[in-house]
This record gives structure tokens, sequence and C-alpha cells, in this order.
């Protein structure tokens, strides 16, 4: 195809080769109208160079603008645009192209050599159609480069046709017509307007030298002749005559005739341009003024303008005695008229002196300037003046000696003037839209921003209803209402809808205004003004204001307005049971999403959260609110709906959300926990419900995860429980009233007490002691744990440096370390307390669970790494009971294993817990890790592990958690060293 084309550039160019293209084109891509434009300079417009329907080529020629156009579009990508989309409606020609139906949109860009978008080849389809870049886009671009020299060339020549036809038509206006003459081959050139004013046809008619001599007038032949000849041979430049020329028909016309004579170097005549006017109509006027200037002479003290004569040989000058009072001068102080000149205003003088220069050398025959007369220091009151004269010829000799005309003072229009223009300036060039209507509501004036606006120019609309705007937006009781105010008020102010030239529909704010004179109204005057762009950003604004950037749900503070309105909706009807009484929230979160976000990155992460909005969308009921409520957590409003259909949305969320997600081909298995509250039962307040929902969704969180879990009255009472539990618990800690007791932990080979394990101890005046499984979690639920682990951690140090004090140095203690003090609190305090005491870093053990590290991950193996850099031991707790025990002892790397009480209770008649506890031992000691056997209670269980060689035993079998005083008592009875209590 690229072939073609070029060979076919080879064979033709020109108009021809733009429709030779065309017909390629249609073969090519088979377009229902096809046609090739041309752009102006600036991309405004395009102008049609041919055009064709189904291969037939058509005479139609149109233009339209590019600004929200296609073809802006395609510019814009600077390759072929594709559209599919309501064609005949966005078109910016719809109206020669309605009777199609039109489905696609091709603009194949035409290039300039430079490489700049000159045309448009634009295809238009009945069919579906689909446009390949890979087929085609060589293709498009080598017809593009090829056509671009062409579309230029024929494009100037449009623009050129229409300056030359402008051209003829301004001169026709005026009955002038240019020539030329070339004196060395003796050729001429007339335009159309000269052949008009000699009433002869181009074809049959030569002119010459000789030809156009025959039509002077005999009287004014000789003469014409003479004058034409003495110019030729003198030094002059130019010439100007006027003589009188005889149709065929012995009618008589005057022709003013002026000429520039181009030369060579040597001075000789070569070339001769210039104009020939029509001025018969004016010496027909002076004929009457010379047969009435007896009449004149008897009013001619009586008019009211001022007349003058000027001798232009003599320079005498004569007035009539108005002439003076309106100019406002004694005539006595005019002796010349140098003292008249130097009276004008410095910046209007030059251009009176140019006038009557201009008279004298025969340049015009008449004048007609405005100036000022000279006011002193202040310009801003000057007067001004309107002076005309014509050139009165002497019938003797032909020359122009005598000037007569008239003298008028135009201040008033002058000042009537400026503020017409500047009016006009503000109007044509004000920002606002502006559109004046006659009393009948008819289009009489629009500016300029109107055009721009609307797309619709000047002659468009003059004349017609504003309605023609109206976009179908508003109805009948709107017009009615601001026609009302106009009536009443006679102005109006708004929003409407209005419809531009292109069909697409806009807003604007508009003030209408009734203009009245006499209580008659005589126009109405609309400014507006277009806020398409205020519109798109309110409505950014209230998109960014109100929704999810991540997932287009509603955002929090959205969600929580709805959720108050609905409730205040509730409360403003009357108690009738009825479902639009009620209303259920459920607060979901999604179980361990850190865990994807660790793995696969946050943009992972950000598309689960995208699928778990679209499933929410997709399964909760149509009236339902959703929002993204923050991070990996959700909220849903489900109106008039109680709360057993709530449980049953929520249920059906978890099953369908436990099921594998596709996520970036990877199947992830996901689960969420829910809780929910309903109106009335769980809260009467927006406040309340989505409190009470989200207390119920950590409660499940707390009973398992990946489940529902409903806000009733048993959980208000644990609720509230907690609640008290948790307010005495942070009292405790600050009134340091949590107790810390110390398990001993013996050597099995010695029997001597190596290690304490620190445990914290809570006695409450009301409730008593409160075991730690129960205020533990209220203080990692509630951001107490801090506090209370930083409390014991402190209080250990304490009595460890009392115990070192007491002669005791190798004693280590063990203190437990919760997973939300790792997560959320700063570890640094460890240091810093151990070193207040001076203690050996060997001397503190830090005990933590073994699913602590796998729940958060390389955090908290950081930390236990920068413990044991200075020396912290680590002790795994619990082990066995988590999901990766081994796993856990390669992450963590501890330096003791604690085997959990678990195993131990059936060591004696268990032999699974007989062979995992042996186990344990064997791997610990080639990990060269130390093991600890908790919870032993008998002498069977304490010979087993005996036999096992486990190197430590803690239990109640030798000891429960004591206080600091016990524990040194027994040190002192199990080490066998007698050391006094250091007071």
């Amino acid at each position: 195809m690229v072939t073609t084309l070029k060979a076919l550039k080879r064979n033709s160019y020109g108009s021809e080769f733009i429709q030779e293209a065309l017909h390629t084109v249609y073969e090519t891509l088979q377009p229902a109208h096809c046609y090739i434009a041309y752009f102006d300079k600036n991309q405004h417009k395009a102008t049609s160079l041919a055009y064709s329907i189904d291969d037939h080529f058509s005479n139609t020629v149109f233009t339209y603008l590019i600004n929200n156009s296609l073809c802006e579009k395609m510019i814009s990508s600077g390759k072929p645009y594709f559209f599919s989309n309501n064609i005949p409606h966005t078109y910016p020609f719809n109206q020669i192209i309605t009777p199609y139906l039109l489905q696609h949109y091709l603009g194949i860009p035409i290039f300039s050599r430079r490489g700049d978008i000159v045309g448009v080849i634009g295809c238009l389809f009945e069919h579906p159609y689909f446009f390949s870049e890979e087929q085609h886009g060589e293709w498009c671009q080598v017809l593009g480069d090829i056509l671009g020299s062409d579309v230029q060339y024929l494009a100037l020549l449009s623009e050129q046709k229409k300056l030359l036809c402008e051209m003829e038509e301004c001169q026709q206006e005026a009955q002038l017509g240019n020539f030329h003459v070339d004196i060395v081959t003796g050729s001429a050139y007339w335009s159309k307007e000269i052949y008009r004013i000699f009433q002869c046809e181009a074809e049959s008619f030569t002119p010459n030298e000789t030809t156009t001599n025959q039509y002077i007038h005999p009287d004014d032949r000789t003469r014409v002749i003479e004058l034409r000849r003495d110019m030729l041979d003198s030094n002059s430049m130019s010439y100007n005559v006027i003589y009188r020329i005889v149709l065929a028909e012995g009618k008589n016309k005057y022709l003013r005739e002026h000429c520039h004579i181009l030369r060579d170097i040597n001075g000789i005549a070569t070339l001769v341009k210039g104009i020939v006017q029509d001025i018969t109509e004016f010496y027909y006027l002076s004929n009457k003024l010379d047969q009435a200037s007896d009449k004149l002479s008897v009013t001619y003290n009586a008019v009211t303008e001022g007349i003058w004569e000027y001798n232009l040989e003599t320079k005498i000058l004569l007035t009539s005695p108005k002439f003076w009072d309106i100019l406002g001068i004694n005539e006595t102080n005019v002796n010349s008229v140098y003292d008249w000149i130097i009276m004008i205003h410095k910046n209007d003088r030059s251009a009176v002196i140019k006038c009557f220069s201009n008279l004298r050398n025969g340049d015009a025959t008449s004048i007609d300037v405005e100036f000022r007369l000279q006011s002193g220091s202040n310009d801003k009151i000057c007067r001004w003046f309107n002076c005309k004269g014509n050139i009165i010829e002497s019938s003797s000799s032909y020359h122009y000696n005598r000037v007569v005309g008239i003298l008028i003072d135009i201040t008033d229009t002058v000042m009537a003037e400026q503020q017409l223009t500047l009016a006009k300036t503000v109007y044509d060039n004000t920002s606002e839209c502006i559109v004046i209507t006659d009393k009948d509501n008819n289009i009489i004036s629009v500016n300029k921003a109107f055009e721009k606006v609307t797309g619709y120019c000047h002659d468009d609309v003059i004349g017609k209803n504003p309605c023609i705007l109206a976009s179908g937006y508003h109805d009948l009781a709107f017009y009615q209402k601001m026609w009302r105010s106009l009536e009443t008020q006679g102005t109006w102010q708004g929003q409407l809808h209005n419809r531009r030239s292109d069909g697409v529909i806009y807003p604007e704010e508009m003030t209408i205004n009734k203009i009245e004179d006499d209580h008659n109204v005589i126009n109405y005057v609309g400014v507006f003004h277009d806020i398409s762009s205020r519109k798109k950003t309110e409505k950014k604004l209230k998109l960014l204001a109100n929704n999810d950037t991540l997932t287009g749900l509603m955002n929090r503070r959205c969600f929580i307005e709805k959720v108050e309105k609905y409730i205040d909706q509730i409360n403003d009807v009357s108690a009738d049971n009825s479902p639009a009484s009620v209303c259920s929230l459920l607060f979901i979160d999604l179980d361990d999403f850190k865990i994807f976000n660790d793995l696969y990155g946050h943009d992972f992460g950000d598309k689960v959260l995208q699928k778990v909005a679209t499933i929410l969308r997709e399964t909760v009921c149509e009236h339902s609110v959703i929002c993204r409520y923050g991070g990996d957590e959700y909220a849903v409003l489900i109106k008039e709906q109680d709360i057993n259909y709530a449980q049953g949305i929520a249920n059906q969320l978890v099953n369908i959300i436990s099921q594998p997600i596709k996520c970036n081909d990877i199947d992830i298995n996901l689960t969420i926990s829910i809780g929910i509250s309903s109106y009335p039962e769980s809260g009467t307040t927006h406040q309340a419900l989505l409190k009470n929902a989200d207390y119920a969704m950590y409660e499940q969180k707390w009973l398992g995860r990946n489940g529902v879990c409903v806000y009733d009255q048993q959980l208000q009472h644990e609720y509230i429980s907690k609640l008290k539990l948790r307010d005495k618990l942070k009292f405790a800690i600050n009134t340091k009233k949590i107790k810390v007791y110390y398990q001993p932990i013996i050597d099995n080979k010695t029997g001597r007490v190596s290690k304490f394990e620190a445990l914290a101890r809570w006695y409450d005046d009301q409730e008593g002691f409160i075991c730690p499984g129960i205020f533990i979690p209220i203080a990692e639920r509630y951001g107490l744990i801090g506090m209370l682990g930083q409390l014991v951690f402190e209080k250990a140090c304490a009595d460890l440096d009392r115990i070192h004090r007491s002669g005791f140095t190798d004693v280590i203690f063990s203190i437990n370390h919760s997973v939300k003090e790792f997560s959320q609190h700063n570890q640094e305090y460890i240091f810093e307390t151990i070193n207040n005491y001076n203690l050996p870093y060997s001397a503190i053990m830090i005990e933590i669970t073994e699913s602590t590290a796998l729940d958060d991950g390389k955090n908290i193996i950081d930390i236990l790494s920068a413990f044991r850099s200075r020396g912290i031991a680590i002790s795994l707790d619990d082990f066995g009971t988590g999901y990766s025990s081994l796993a856990a002892i390669i992450d963590i790397k501890p330096d003791i294993i604690k085997i959990d009480r678990s195993f131990i209770v059936d060591i004696e008649h268990s032999k699974e817990s007989q062979m995992l506890v042996s186990l344990v031992i064997d791997l610990s000691r080639k990990l060269k890790i130390e093991v600890v056997a908790e919870g032993v209670e008998t002498q069977a269980q304490l010979d087993i592990l005996s036999e096992m060689s486990c190197p430590y035993i803690q239990g109640f079998y030798y000891s429960p958690a004591v206080t600091i005083d016990d524990a040194i008592t027994i040190l002192k009875e199990r080490n066998q060293k007698m050391v006094l209590d250091v007071q």
C-alpha cells in the first residue's frame, strides 16, 4: 500500500492529487464519508479541500472550529485518532451528516515537511470498523507526509483567492480599480473594477495607450496626455489628474487617476502603477454647489457651521463670522495662517499641516481632519473641531488654488464616541459573556466572549430567541420563575445549563436585567460566564472529600455523616415498628493483613483492599452505605434491616472472603472479623453504633478471628467490666500497686537456684488477687502493656540488684515480654534500666512466646538481635504450642527453650509427651540450647525429666512464685550460702 501511495504522488499533484488520494483512502478503508481539510496557521479552524460520499465527490465546502473537536485530540496525540461514540451528535458539521447513521471516526494527520500537522484526512464509517495501527499505521504516516506539500499549496491558493475576492469587493464598493502599464513592452493590466468603470468586457477589450486615450473626453484629452508625458519625462515619482471619459452611450464620467512611476537606475520610467476612481457623483455634487452659490451667499452668515475658503497661492483665508465664534477666538488676534496654526493643539498640528500640504502638492483634492485647540496646561478640557474642505479647480488654467470647507464643533460627539469606544472595548474584551435582546426577547447583540463560550458566531444568533441555547435540562416552572422575577424585580440571577453549538451542555452563572425607558421595556441584558471548570473542580473536591481514593468507597468522614443523618431521620419519625425505624452496622477488619504487605509489598496489599471493596459492593444490599473506615477496616450501614438480616449478610461475607481470592495470579487465603451493632438495641446515636460495632469486631478478634460477633447485653456487660478493669489497672500501674513475684528455676544437676522468672501479680482491694491471664490481655488491648512491662522490668532489676548485693551474683532473672511491647513501645528503657542498677547484661533474660516473633516479623527479630549483641539472653517460652516451633528456633535463635507445662502434665502417662520432650531435649543439646521444663509438680515428673537429662526444672514441686524476701530465703537454703541481708 505504501508503494502505491508513492507512485500516486509521482503521477499527479495539486487538486488532482488530492482527489486521487481521497479515492485511495476509500479503496483502503471504505469510509462512508471522507474529506481532506487544511488548518489555519493557529490551528483554530479547519476548511475542506475535497469531500466524498461513498467515493462520489461532493461540491460541498465546509469549515469548523478545531477547539473541542475530534481534530484537537488528533493534533494533541500527533498520530491517527480513532473514536466511536455518538458521531452525528459530536461531529462539528453534524448538519451535513445528520441523515447518515455514522458510528466511527478516524482522523489521519497531514504533516508539513517540518513535521507540523497542517491538515486532516477525516473518515466516517456507517458499519462497525476497528482501526489497527499495526496494519495501517505506516500507510497513514506515508499518506500524511506526501499530502502535506499539496495541502499547504492548495490552502495557500484558497486563501489567496479569498483575499482577491475581498479586494475586488472593496474596489467595487469604492468604485476604484488598480492598473499597471509596462513602459518597455507597452502591455497593461486592469482590475475588474476598471473594466466596470469603462463599461467594457475584459475578453473583448485590450487596454493600451491608444485604446484608453479614445475614452478621454475631447476637451480633456490633450491636457491629460501632455501631463502623463511630462511626468514620465521628468524626475517625478507620482502624479494626480482628474478628467472625464465618454462611454459608448454618450454618458460622461469624472475620473481621478493617481499613479506611481517606477524608474531604473538611469532614471528612465519602466513601470506605471496606479488607481482609477469614479468620482462622477462628487463632481455632480460640486456642480450643484456652484449653482447654488448665489443662494448660499444669502445665508452665508446665518449657518451654524463655520464656512471658510483658503487660496493656496495667495494664502488668504476667508471665513464666515460663525467660524471664529465656533473657535472662540478673536479674529483681530489672527493676522496670518501661522497665527491660526499655532493655536492648534501640539499633538494635532502636524496632521492639519500635512492635509494642507497634500492639497498644495496635488496629492489630495479634499481634506477631512479633526483637531483640538491649544488650551494651556489643562489638556482634559480641550474642545474638538472637524474641518472639511474640497479643492475648487480654476476654469482657466486647471490649477488647484482654492479650497472651500466648513468647520464644526464636535466636542460633544467626540466625547460620546470616546465613551462608546471605551464601552465597546470593554464589551468586546470582557471575559463575561454578554447577550442583549430587544423587548420581544430577540437577540440584537452578543460579544466575543459569548461567541467563544457558546460556539455561535454573531450572525448565527442575531434575530433569534435565546432559547436556541436551551439544553432541556430545566423544566417550564424554572423559566416561569425566572420571568416572574424579571417582570416584578427587573432582574434575575442564578445558575442554569445551556447547550453549545456543538451540542455540549455546560453550566453557567447568569444575571439578567430588564432595561426600561419611561416604564416601557426596551431591552434585556444577560451577563453570564461558563462555570464548567468550577463545577468540575467542585465535583473533584467533593469526590476527594467524600471518597477513598484507593477503593472508590465512601471515606470515614462522609460515612459518619451518613450514619448520623440516617439515625436523625429515624428519630424524627414516630416509633411504629416499621422497617424504616431500624438499621444495622457492620464493622469489618481483615485478619493478619500486615502479612500481605510484608510478603508482597504495599502495591499488592492495595489490590487486596480493592478486591475486598468489590466483594462488599456485590454482596451487601443495594441501599446499604459502604465505606473504607481506615487501613484494612470497612464499615457498612444496612438501612431498614434488623440484626438478623445483618448477621446473615455478615456470615455471607465471611464465607465468600474465606474462599481463595486471586490477586496478581496469586491465590491468597484471607479471613475477616466482623462486629455488628443495631439500632436501637446497641445504641441510639451514631457514636454508640460505631463504637459498639468496633468493640464487637475486636471481641471476635479475641475469640479467634474469622467470624461474626454481635454486640448484645452480655457483650455490653463484659465490655463495661473490661473498661472498669482497665481503669483499675491503669490506676494500679500509676500507683505502683503491681507487685513482682519470682519463681525459682532449679539446676537439675546441682539442685541450686540458677534463675528466677519474674511474674507480675495484682491484688485489688475489691476484687482480690486478679489472675495475670485476665489483666495482661486487658493491658495489651488498651495500650497499658508498655507501662506495665516497664514497671515490672524496673522492679525486677531493683530486686536483682538486691540479690547480687546479697552475694548471689550468679543469679539470672527471666523477665516476660509481650508482643505488644515490641510492636508499640521503644525498648531503649531496658538498656537504661540495666545500666542504672549497674547490672551485667548477662544477668537479664528476656522471655517471649514462640508466636511473638512470628506475629510481628522482622521488627522483633531485629530487636532480639540488639538484645543479644549486648549480652542479654533470650528465652523461648511455651515451646511446642505454636504452629511453627522449629521455625521459631531458626528465626529467634534462643538461648533457652522452656517446654510448655501442657506436655509435662501428661509425661507420666503419655508416651507421646515423653517422646516429644525427649526429642526437644536432644535437639536442644545438639543446638547447644538450654532447656527448662515448666510446670513440674510431682516427684515422678522430676524423675522422668532427670532420666532425660533435662538441665533445668521450674514448677510448684520446688516453689510457687514468691516475694523477693522469700526468694532470697530460698537462695540461702538451696545454694547453702549464709550471707547477711543487705539492709
